[in-house]
């Protein structure tokens, strides 16, 4: 489908392939919201095969994510399977943060916790990806409450050599998972 964004028509792929930018994910933002049934088109770009499609694609779907995360529910099987060949850290990135805004269905807490899990203590993990899988595995652990400790001593581990960002999200998410 084409969607009229200035003087041209464009379908989401164009906008993608365009420019990789706030006002591109707000454009591609601003196309879902007003065809919300049209979501299938941003998230065949997200899966695409080619690096650069599937990363700008990436930023609109955890934009999405953070305030629709209903819309995306129904690809977690593909997302989650994405993520065992990611093509970008940004498709990680964004994945995982738009997790976060979720309630995951129970189908799939063991599945994400575990790569969530994973992403906290591989070190060689950037970031914003370990700390989004922070707050992923602890909102878990409010509906599967037995894997509290294991992942308290997992976030204690990095606190040791964690960066700022790292140690400021662990000892939040510690604590909440302690009271």
């Amino acid at each position: 489908m084409k969607v009229q964004f200035g003087d041209t028509p464009t379908t989401i792929r164009d906008i993608l392939n365009n420019e990789h930018s706030r006002v591109a994910t707000d454009k591609v933002l601003g196309y879902i919201q007003s065809c919300p049934d049209k979501i299938g088109e941003l998230m065949a770009c997200f899966f695409d095969d080619h690096p650069r499609i599937c990363q700008r694609a990436a930023w609109p779907v955890g934009d999405l994510g953070e305030r629709y995360p209903e819309l995306v529910i129904p690809y977690l099987p593909q997302m989650i399977a994405n993520l065992k060949a990611p093509k970008h850290d940004a498709v990680i990135r964004n994945t995982v943060r738009t997790w976060q805004y979720m309630s995951i269905p129970e189908d799939y807490l063991g599945e994400i916790f575990e790569l969530c899990f994973n992403y906290i203590t591989d070190p060689k993990i950037p970031v914003a990806i370990q700390a989004f899988s922070m707050t992923v595995c602890a909102n878990i652990c409010k509906a599967v409450p037995e894997l509290k400790e294991e992942l308290i001593l997992a976030i204690e581990d990095q606190l040791e050599h964690g960066s700022a960002g790292i140690k400021s999200r662990g000892t939040n998410v510690i604590k909440l998972l302690s009271s």
